[in-house]
């Protein structure tokens, strides 16, 4: 009830916003960008790993389209270590509140104002005029189309994140066509982390299976003795050497798995965004939970088996058939609580079904 009440308000809020926007909109006259007055471009991707990793596309292609063009990237202080090796950005700026943005960007003089969130919130939408920028695109929903003056497309529930962000990008005479999410490890980092994971016990010739049972919110967990179920058959099935990634946050619970699934297994410890970046390069196949992790090895092509629940399919599913999602697809999904009392779509995906992905990716890679 409390949830439907919310949906309720909510709605009722979109709905008089886009009523109370509608006197604007209406004389809102769109702008299309001439090829000669794109220099400088600014993209908002100040929030998570996953949404920053899948807007690598976006970089790439707009580099494609505007090779002479700067880049800028406006990124929280968790995702900005992601892109400081990505050839298509010339400059990452870690987001520090709209005074410093707006002093920052006024500065510099940007040509285009991109915000890449899928969302009906103004702020994002705001910061694109309060950059000063000549054009400013984003996604229309609910009236937020009044601080942009290049016409965007509209929220799309049906569709991925990659393909609904190169959506974004057509007015602009941008082709995604080909391009995926990437991730760049230098060979430097590579080194590093296989010399620290071989001090911790790793062996190059073992399959090397990494598991990361994290997850931003609660709901997006998947029971933990599963994951160390899951574990100990990949050890007795197949021989294989278990390496345990952290978040900050899970210490004792990874401490935990390690102890239960024994001496095959390797936790990680505390590692930084671009540390673990260059030590799940180094696995044969991670398993996880729909996060930040999953995104991250799917852009390094890494091959994946994960857990779905409240999240949306469609939107979060990394594509190819590297990639195996599994969810309990209950009448209630996607619902994206935080939190959820009975976690049944969770619940419903059983070890059985987790270990026979495990199979399958393992066939394809040859390794079974």
């Amino acid at each position: 009830m409390k949830d439907r009440i919310k949906r309720i308000v909510k709605g009722l809020y979109l709905a008089l916003r886009k009523i109370l926007f509608f006197p604007v909109l209406i004389f809102r006259k769109p702008l299309l960008p001439k090829e000669g007055d794109i220099n400088t471009i600014l993209l908002l991707r100040h929030d998570r790993l996953g949404d920053m990793v899948v807007s690598t596309a976006v970089f790439e292609a707009l580099k494609r389209r505007f090779p002479s063009s700067v880049i800028i990237v406006l990124a929280s202080r968790r995702n900005a270590e992601l892109i400081q090796s990505d050839p298509a950005v010339d400059e990452v700026v870690v987001y520090q509140g709209p005074i410093r943005y707006y002093k920052e960007f006024r500065r510099k003089k940007i040509d285009l104002a991109i915000d890449l969130f899928l969302t009906y919130e103004l702020k994002q939408a705001f910061l694109t005029m309060l950059s000063g920028a000549r054009y400013r695109l984003g996604f229309e929903k609910a009236g937020r189309e009044v601080f942009f003056n290049v016409k965007g497309p509209v929220v799309a529930s049906c569709r991925s994140m990659k393909e609904q962000l190169l959506e974004l990008l057509k007015p602009l005479g941008v082709s995604g066509a080909g391009i995926e999410p990437r991730l760049v490890v230098s060979q430097e980092e590579k080194a590093l982390a296989f010399d620290y994971l071989i001090s911790r016990g790793f062996r190059k010739e073992d399959l090397n299976i990494a598991i990361h049972p994290g997850g931003f919110y609660p709901s997006q967990r998947w029971p933990v003795d599963r994951f160390v179920e899951v574990a100990k058959l990949c050890i007795n099935r197949y021989g294989a050497r278990i390496i345990l990634f952290e978040d900050k946050f899970d210490k004792e619970l990874i401490r935990g798995m390690e102890e239960k699934i024994g001496s095959r297994s390797i936790a990680s410890g505390a590692l930084s965004i671009r540390q673990f970046m260059a030590s799940v390069a180094q696995c044969d196949l991670l398993l996880c939970n729909n996060s930040g992790p999953l995104h991250i090895a799917a852009a390094l092509g890494v091959p994946t088996v994960s857990t779905l629940g409240p999240t949306d399919r469609n939107l979060w599913s990394p594509g190819g058939k590297k990639h195996i999602v599994l969810s309990g697809n209950l009448h209630c999904s996607p619902c994206s609580r935080i939190s959820c009392a009975h976690h049944a779509c969770m619940e419903a995906i059983s070890v059985d079904e987790f270990m026979d992905a495990v199979g399958t990716q393992l066939k394809r890679m040859e390794k079974a």
